[in-house]
């Protein structure tokens, strides 16, 4: 019963964070078994991602090597900069000596993926049915994410105590963190399969 009662509490401060309500950020635990546990929120939410890129890429012949390196770049995208992103809050953290709120502000963003992800998938499952194509809900897409970043910051403010200034800081280098660990994937990528060749 314990873990039904984290998994709604969760949810409900998803909701709650999702529409800009304060009390969603104390509804996610501030323990660290409960951080690594949220980690599964992503890992869950990766295939929906996987699809639309494979689906989205401008080549529609794709053969199974390249496909497989797309899979492969865009899930060390997402283990690099949940890492990489972390650690920068974390380092502000304990800068701020605000570090006794940082398993809660991990939790409520692992989970804050949710939202977004209910968001964007009627998108995808309207692109995948061909009903719309990719660069009729692209812009959708993109507006999803900022709301995202908006929501993150908010969740930032409130979870760690910080000024909305500071929150929005975190939810841009979270968005330049997540661009850049994509554009080093696909270099390394690139660099792979140049000196394999």
């Amino acid at each position: 019963m314990a873990i039904n009662r984290i998994i709604k509490n969760n949810l409900l401060g998803c909701l709650e964070i999702a529409l800009f309500m304060p009390g969603g950020a104390k509804r996610f635990c501030a323990d660290r078994k409960g951080m690594f546990k949220s980690f599964l929120i992503p890992l869950l939410v990766l295939p929906l991602t996987l699809i639309t890129v494979i689906a989205a890429h401008p080549d529609p012949d794709l053969s199974t090597g390249t496909t497989k390196i797309l899979m492969a770049v865009y899930s060390l995208r997402t283990v690099v900069y949940l890492g990489a992103f972390l650690g920068f809050v974390y380092f502000m953290a304990k800068s701020m000596d605000r570090l006794e709120n940082f398993y809660r502000f991990a939790t409520a963003n692992n989970w804050l993926v949710l939202p977004a992800t209910i968001l964007i998938s009627p998108l995808v499952a309207l692109f995948l049915n061909g009903a719309y194509s990719w660069s009729e809900i692209y812009p959708l897409m993109v507006f999803i994410t900022l709301y995202s970043y908006a929501y993150t910051a908010f969740m930032a403010s409130y979870v760690m105590r910080i000024p909305m200034e500071l929150a929005c800081f975190i939810a841009i280098a979270g968005m330049a963190i997540n661009q850049t660990a994509l554009d080093a994937m696909k270099w390394l990528a690139v660099n792979t399969m140049y000196l394999i060749s």
